[in-house]
């Protein structure tokens, strides 16, 4: 079902987000005059199972959050020159491609965000501790957060260390991922 032509997003879509909040902050967008709005109500339902079942509560955890990364459309997908993979990239939540398949399979909602002052591995281990995600990718203590949330979230945690100029993802349980150090 796609969203009505008068949907206004600039509406909440829960306690401390609104939708244009995770339509116009990545970097790319505010460099680029580009059209980045979803098609699908799934991925508005989405947005809104993300911003209230987590990033609402690291928001009343932690206070302000800076979101860097949310919605990602086609037309914003273009614009990134590097380090995006839209079959694996819940930043498009349920957004279809012309073949009419979605643009990635694992469906929900993806964003990156960190808490200004907080260290990013304090903020994703309450994550970890204490709220069902889907997938939670860990930059560093002071890069942000990837967290995405679907229907059947998988609580998967992976770090992203960087070695020799690029990203190599690790996964971890959350069993380490609580107690080892971890120092990138």
């Amino acid at each position: 079902m796609t969203i009505p032509k008068n949907f206004l997003f600039s509406q909440k879509c829960s306690r401390h987000f609104t939708y244009m909040d995770f339509l116009g902050c990545s970097d790319t967008f505010k460099a680029n005059d580009c059209i980045n709005f979803p098609q699908q109500l799934a991925t508005l339902k989405s947005m809104e199972m993300l911003a209230t079942e987590i990033l609402d509560n690291v928001f009343d955890e932690f206070g302000q959050l800076k979101l860097t990364y949310g919605f990602c459309s086609e037309n914003l997908r273009k614009l990134i020159k590097k380090n995006i993979y839209p079959p694996l990239d819940q930043h498009a939540g349920h957004e279809i491609k012309k073949n009419g398949k979605h643009i990635c399979e694992r469906l929900g909602f993806a964003a990156d965000f960190n808490v200004p002052d907080v260290s990013s591995l304090h903020v994703a281990r309450f994550i970890v501790s204490n709220l069902a995600f889907d997938r939670l990718y860990y930059y560093g203590n002071t890069k942000p957060i990837h967290v995405s949330l679907n229907e059947q979230p998988i609580n998967s945690v992976v770090l992203m260390a960087e070695h020799a100029n690029r990203r190599v993802p690790k996964n971890i349980t959350k069993e380490r991922f609580l107690t080892d150090e971890i120092d990138f």
